[in-house]
């Protein structure tokens, strides 16, 4: 009977311990795994974009463009030779065409990196 007690006593510890440490960090693993998931979209279409402009040698567009709270205005766009990448901290780079999809293809290869990294983390 008191062996019994014991192991439900472990078991209520450990079941405590699932819910009030590894629950919490598994929300917040999958959170920050979804947000690498998110970062490395926008750098794909930002390529695409990139390669599509090239494709067609477009020197000048007219867009779309999110003043926030989903309210949009018309933009003409003189010179798109050039682009503002955000490298990451609030920080953009004016990358011409050529260096905008270099740096895509390092920062793409680091958050792969990452995930494949973080991925291992959360099996174990």
């Amino acid at each position: 009977m008191e062996e019994n007690a014991s192991r439900q006593e472990k078991v209520r510890k450990f079941e405590d311990f699932v819910d009030r440490r590894l629950k919490p960090d598994l929300v917040k693993a999958i959170a920050e795994r979804d947000k690498i998931f998110q970062q490395q979209k926008v750098f794909q279409d930002l390529k695409r974009n990139i390669q599509i402009l090239e494709k067609n040698g477009a020197n000048s567009l007219r867009t779309m463009v999110n003043l926030g709270s989903e309210v949009y205005m018309q933009a003409d766009v003189s010179d798109t030779r050039h682009i503002f990448v955000d490298i990451g901290m609030g920080f953009h780079v004016e990358f011409a065409w050529s260096e905008a999809l270099d740096f895509i293809l390092i920062k793409e290869a680091r958050l792969a990196k990452y995930l494949l990294t973080f991925e291992y983390i959360m099996i174990f």
